[in-house]
Parts: structure tokens; sequence; C-alpha cells
């Protein structure tokens, strides 16, 4: 009977040992979900960052940084990774390349962090009853100019805000001009003067969408439309006093840290970019402080007379098309961390970015950025239009390119543009 029994225990202790080694064999089996993440945008660090700073407190999820291939954006990226059913399982869309792949997005209605998203902030990705991208931040444009310069040039005294009519703008333009500083800098980026510039022209039209619809069908005449004359006239101005007017192509001014330092060192006076050169002035410069004023326009009873433009650059979407219910769910984890966490808010204020959630109570220590949240606030700004193909800034951009280097007139710019419409 004791050897029995004592079989029969040791016997029960192996089980007991047996049974402990599979419960930790299955413990250790349980690995984080991975998923692939495209954040977007050129800041490589703060992206990285973000990636690192999730995966350390997560324990489901493990997230892998994806970058852009050389040449492409990111809409030509996943194009290319959906046609070899790879893509990433969360990624970065502007809203006209959401609406072109809403089929392949997963749901987002149902996150916590939407209640939080500011006015009409998912209105453009709103598909029925359903939600497809997640907004992060947002941005604003028109002309940056450097507090400090604009005051040695003109006097303390004098009132930026007063510039708003195109007639008081070249004015003051013809005088800096007089001083030997440039009044105006133009990006040559195909993307700023396509889907920055150009696109104003379609918002300011009564019906915006209405107009568009007329591009596509090639009933719209837009060498005599108004709205069109009196942007082009701005952009004829701020071309007649650019500071590379002699080459506005040239090289040197493919890299913004170039352009902003003609602000820093007084060469140059207004630069027609957005908030996300914040980052890029701060590598010049850490004691003045910058602002902006809006395009300015001609006519006071123009739709967006003495407004900037705001603009949500992108959403996070899900990718449903290629990922798992479990990938899913961990894609949508790192989106409410990359929205609602300590890290993930902060990584939107560093970013140079107004946030797209009222309770992101980060402060704003950039003054280009404060400035543009100061037109905001006041509601003296306006959407950038959006809807349209991800292919807009490289067709539209290059025929304003071709415009600023005077290799067009007026009207064949028109017909480029309405010939782009027509085939979209």
């Amino acid at each position: 009977m004791k050897k029995r029994a004592m079989s029969m225990a040791l016997a029960g202790v192996m089980a007991l040992g047996f049974i402990g080694t599979v419960d930790l064999t299955t413990v250790q089996a349980a690995e984080k979900t991975k998923i692939r993440v495209y954040v977007g945008g050129d800041n490589a660090d703060l992206n990285a960052g973000l990636i690192d700073a999730f995966n350390e407190q997560s324990t489901d999820a493990e997230a892998e940084l994806v970058t852009l291939t050389d040449g492409q954006n990111g809409y030509q990226m996943l194009t290319v990774m959906y046609n070899s059913n790879s893509a990433p399982n969360v990624f970065f869309l502007e809203e006209g390349d959401v609406k072109n792949l809403q089929d392949k997005l997963a749901d987002v209605s149902d996150m916590e962090c939407l209640q939080y998203a500011v006015d009409g902030a998912t209105d453009g990705v709103t598909y029925g009853d359903k939600i497809l991208g997640v907004p992060v931040k947002t941005q604003a444009y028109g002309l940056i100019y450097n507090k400090t310069a604009l005051a040695n040039a003109l006097g303390e005294d004098f009132d930026v805000t007063s510039l708003t009519s195109l007639s008081d703008f070249d004015a003051v333009c013809k005088e800096l001009q007089e001083k030997g500083i440039a009044p105006t800098i133009i990006s040559p980026y195909n993307w700023s003067l396509g889907n920055h510039y150009f696109t104003m022209i379609y918002g300011a039209q009564e019906d915006p969408d209405s107009f568009i619809e007329e591009l596509k069908n090639g009933t719209a005449d837009l060498a005599n439309n108004a709205v069109f004359n009196e942007y082009m006239d701005t952009f004829d101005t701020l071309m007649s006093y650019n500071y590379y007017i002699d080459n506005p192509l040239e090289d040197v001014a493919s890299e913004a840290v170039t352009q902003s330092q003609t602000l820093y060192t007084e060469q140059a006076m207004f630069w027609f970019q957005g908030s996300w050169e914040s980052s890029v002035i701060r590598q010049l410069d850490n004691e003045n402080e910058y602002g902006f004023i809006p395009v300015p326009l001609e006519n006071a009873e123009s739709k967006n007379y003495g407004k900037i433009c705001s603009v949500i650059p992108g959403y996070f979407c899900v990718d449903s098309a290629c990922s798992t219910e479990e990938e899913q769910q961990a894609a949508k984890e790192f989106i409410e961390f990359a929205t609602m966490s300590d890290e993930g808010q902060q990584y939107v204020i560093d970013d140079g970015n107004i946030p797209a959630y009222t309770n992101n109570d980060k402060e704003i220590t950039e003054s280009l950025v404060q400035s543009a949240y100061d037109y905001i606030s006041k509601d003296e700004s306006f959407p950038m239009y959006t809807n349209f193909a991800g292919d807009h800034y490289e067709k539209v951009g290059n025929a304003m390119q071709q415009y600023l280097d005077k290799e067009i007139d007026r009207a064949t710019l028109a017909a480029q543009i309405e010939e782009y419409w027509k085939e979209n």
C-alpha cells in the first residue's frame, strides 16, 4: 500500500509539474500582436519616438514603422503594397485617398478618441454610418513673416493685420523692395503650388463641389472664372516680388531651411508656406517670433477674404483587406495611443501642429503655430478643399510650376487644369 500510495503521490506531483509546464509554455507563447504602421510625414525622429513609446507601454501589441520608398508618396506606396497583399495595418492618408481606398478600410466610428475630435474633423471621411479615418492634427497656411524683421523694415507701429487687400500688400512690397528686401518667397514644390495654393481657388467658389463637377464634365470656364483670376492676380504679385524671381525653380529652393533662412536674415519678408515649417525655422532661429497673414485678395467681398487656410493633413486609417481581426484591434490601440496618451498629444505639438482634439491641453510653444491657432480660434480661417485624387499635387502642381517659371501663360494654365479634371 505504501508503495502504491507513494507511486500515486509521485504521479500526482509529476502531473502537477506537467500542468505547470504547459501553463508556462502557454504564457511564453502569448506573444504581442505585431502591426506595421505608416505614420506619414518627414519627421523621422518624432515618428520613431512615437512608435517606441507605444511599444514600451503596450502589453498586447508591437508596432513596426514603415517608411516611404524614395520617389513615392503615401498613396502610391499603399497602392503597390495592396497589389502584393502586404499593406500596413494602420496608415496615414489624405482625405481624397481615403475615398479611393474606402473598400479596404475598417470602420473606426466606435473609437473613444473621436468623441473629443474638433467639430467637422471627420466629415470628409464619413461614408454613410461609417467613419473611415481618425484625425490627429490640424495645420494652417498663408504668408509667414518674421515679426522682428518686419518691425525693423517697417517700424514697430506697423500693423501687419492691415495687409488683407492686394493693393495694400502691393504697396508694402514696393516699399520693402526699395529697402533692398525681397518682399516674397514662393516655394517651388508641386505639392505646395498644387495642393495648397491652387485648392484655395476651389474652396473659394460659391459651391466648391458643384464647381469641381463642372470641371469634370468639361462645362467649367476656368479662364473666365472670377475666383480663379482673383487668386492668380495675387499669385502674379507674389511672383513679381519673389526672392527667387531670376530662377524660381532653382535647386536651392527645394530646401525649406534655405527659404526660412531668408526670413531669419531679413533678406525676404513673406513666405507662402504652412505651420509645419515651424520646426525648420527653429533650426536657425530660437529667438524671434513668427506669424501668419492671409494670402491677400483685392475684393473684400470675396468668400475667404482676410482668412488663412486650415487643413487636417490626413487621417489614421485601419486596413481591413489584409489585416486579421487581432491586427485591426492592435491598430486601433495604436491610434488611441497617438491621440489620447500624453506622449501622443505631445507628439502633435512637437511636430509643429495644432491638435485636432479638444482634450489636448499641451502648451503650444511655437509662435508660428500659436499664430495659426489664433486665426482658427477666432473663426478667421477656412478649410482647405481636399476632395481630389492623389495625383492632383503632381499634375496641377507641375502646371503651376510651369506658370511660376513663365513657361506658360494663364490661359494655358487654365486649359491644362481643365484637361486634368476631365480625366479624373
